[in-house]
């Protein structure tokens, strides 16, 4: 596959595949400066909320920049070698051109790119796990609707687990359990605490709060159990400690674990932070090929990739949507939700700061089990109607949501026209 794509990027030389990025991050800058040695693809405009700090980053980078809010003229800077920037987000459906790449992160905003790109026919390609466990169902049916791709990539956890579950089933494995490696988790986490962490990494400290606090744990783990119809063991997931990834083989009740699989995750300080599959093979007589080849004695065996590199595989996910309408990663299915955990004691009238802050946590379950929970995604904002505890479930009535494009998108709020600067776009409806 990879030798196919090398090719048609390559063929793509003079004509490249054009990709409007929305958000200037640390790993959105990091795909777009790999691009300066990939061949078939390019960025002609980046979509910021910051945008002077966003062209101020990439001219120190030494690329050429141009601010500009016009179609015609970003092609033009396109075609010299400029990447344009610019706060204006219809842009995403206003400029010409076939993929966008969502990397902000946010759940709001993000669904707000997402339906100007669909409702403009174009693929949507998101570095974004948290918009597709949250409002990914939702944007699936219009893209299905519309015979448009959405897709999670392949660098990202997610969408490496999905790589490896797809491999491992190609050599006739059985997958029992699907997950990554975690080094650290502390669900009490707070921005004050893990920013100079996060600064010494060149992170955002909201960001490193949700990989610490395991809010970025179970987003991801919710998207490969809804992708692939599998299960958890219980509430959160079972996370075993192990000095070694191999450990897992011991860990795991499989005499629990349902026909259709699970997902799970390792723990442990030594640990690569990269993906597995436990998994078993279907037929006896690969018992003693597999043994020979270094995987151990059986009956259960752990394949694993010992890294996922993020930014660098996106390009791979792109030419896969470009060349061949094929997705990694989405949210099809809804086995499971990630749901909003009190992070410390809240009082009446408190506001939720989210995915990330100093309020509340994520925690994956049972779909059946969390319909009337807050999912995590649709938090922020949210106004807290009584007192809740630390470690409580939040449910949907404990709360007052705000009114936005993803509570709107997933059905909890009605909108409302007459609503003045209402910040739900109409001129989507028809998609919904």
């Amino acid at each position: 596959m990879y030798d196919i794509i090398l090719s048609k990027l390559e063929e793509r030389k003079n004509n490249p595949l054009e990709v409007v990025v929305s958000g200037m991050g640390f790993v959105s800058f990091g795909f777009i400066s790999a691009l300066q040695n990939m061949t078939g693809i390019r960025v002609p405009l980046v979509i910021s909320r910051r945008p002077e700090d966003a062209k101020k980053l990439l001219s120190q980078k030494g690329f050429k920049v141009k601010l500009s809010d016009n179609p015609s003229q970003i092609k033009d800077f396109s075609k010299k070698g400029y990447i344009s920037i610019s706060s204006d987000i219809d842009l995403v459906s206003t400029y010409e051109n076939d993929l966008v790449c969502e990397m902000t992160g946010t759940v709001s905003y993000a669904a707000e790119v997402a339906l100007r790109a669909m409702d403009a026919d174009k693929h949507l390609i998101t570095m974004n796990p948290e918009l597709q466990a949250t409002l990914g169902s939702e944007l699936k049916v219009i893209a299905d609707k519309k015979k448009l791709v959405i897709t999670d990539i392949i660098g990202d956890q997610p969408g490496s687990i999905a790589r490896l579950i797809t491999q491992a089933r190609l050599m006739g494995f059985k997958i029992l359990v699907a997950g990554n490696m975690k080094r650290y988790m502390n669900k009490h986490a707070t921005v004050v605490e893990m920013t100079p962490w996060a600064k010494d990494k060149g992170l955002a400290p909201r960001q490193t709060v949700s990989f610490t606090d395991g809010t970025k744990q179970s987003i991801e783990m919710n998207l490969v159990a809804n992708y692939f119809d599998m299960d958890i063991l219980e509430f959160g997931m079972r996370g075993p400690q192990v000095e070694e990834v191999h450990e897992g083989l011991k860990l795991f009740d499989f005499n629990k674990i349902p026909d259709k699989g699970i997902v799970d995750y390792v723990i442990g300080k030594k640990l690569f932070p990269g993906v597995f599959v436990i998994v078993e093979h279907p037929d006896t007589n690969q018992k003693l090929y597999l043994r020979y080849l270094g995987m151990g004695d059986g009956p259960r065996y752990i394949l694993f990739e010992p890294y996922h590199l993020i930014h660098l595989e996106v390009p791979g996910t792109i030419a896969k949507v470009a060349f061949f309408g094929q997705e990694t990663i989405n949210n099809r299915v809804q086995n499971t939700r990630s749901i909003a955990v009190a992070k410390f004691n809240l009082t009446k009238g408190s506001k939720i700061d989210g995915i990330g802050g100093d309020t509340v946590y994520g925690v994956i379950d049972r779909a059946e089990n969390s319909e009337d929970y807050l999912p995590i995604g649709l938090s922020e904002g949210a106004i807290v109607k009584h007192t809740l505890h630390q470690d409580q479930p939040i449910k949907i009535s404990d709360v007052e949501l705000p009114v936005n494009s993803a509570t709107i998108l997933s059905g909890l709020i009605k909108p409302q026209k007459k609503t003045p600067a209402f910040p739900f776009d109409f001129r989507f409806a028809h998609l919904l």
